[in-house]
């Protein structure tokens, strides 16, 4: 059986959540709001996700965070690497 880290399912609902609208740039606020993990938590994954390629930011008052391809193309394997390591 394989366990994941409650940072690491955190991570999947948050790339769910920006793949539900993959066109939208989205602020972290708003996936906070969205998916009910706390803001802090989303902040710290979204960086993590972005330095790992999964997402992309950009900065400034219309930025936002969106996936860097498109949902079909990352996998179970992909997030487990980006967030456990």
């Amino acid at each position: 059986m394989l366990r994941i880290s409650k940072l690491t399912d955190y991570g999947t609902v948050i790339l769910a959540c920006l793949a539900s609208e993959p066109a939208r740039l989205w602020t972290a606020s708003e996936v906070a709001d969205r998916t009910r993990v706390g803001l802090p938590t989303v902040s710290k994954l979204l960086k993590k996700l972005q330095r790992t390629g999964l997402v992309i930011s950009t900065r400034g008052s219309h930025g936002g965070y969106q996936l860097a391809r498109a949902a079909a193309d990352i996998t179970a394997a992909h997030i487990l690497d980006a967030l456990e390591g």
